[in-house]
């Protein structure tokens, strides 16, 4: 009986250790880098606009505005997400000044990570 209690006692604590473990472990080893557009030909940067939802759910459509930005060759935009339209799919970006904004998906740019 006393054996029962102890081998309890020691598999809590070993749950304890390996969730530690992993916490720690699983950050550092994935693959967290980021992705990086590096501007090969003058590239608009658009505002972003939410489009008039057919309902009121909650998520609603996003569709570009107006030119906020003109990027220059080997300038660099992060890319913080990607949209995929019926129209189009373009690259939600954030500048290193903050900015965010649009970016249509096409051959002005290299899509690159670090």
């Amino acid at each position: 009986m006393w054996l029962n209690a102890v081998a309890k006692r020691l598999r809590s604590r070993v749950t304890v250790v390996a969730l530690a473990v992993c916490s720690a472990v699983i950050p550092v080893g994935c693959d967290n880098r980021e992705t990086i557009l590096l501007i090969e030909k003058p590239t608009e940067v658009l505002s972003i606009e939410q489009a008039p939802a057919a309902s009121e759910a909650a998520n609603a459509s996003v569709q570009p505005g107006k030119v906020i930005a003109i990027l220059k060759p080997g300038e660099t935009a992060r890319a913080i997400g990607v949209y995929h339209g019926t129209d189009h799919d373009a690259f939600h970006v954030k500048l290193p000044d903050g900015t965010e904004g649009l970016i249509f998906a096409g051959d002005t740019f290299k899509v690159t990570s670090r």
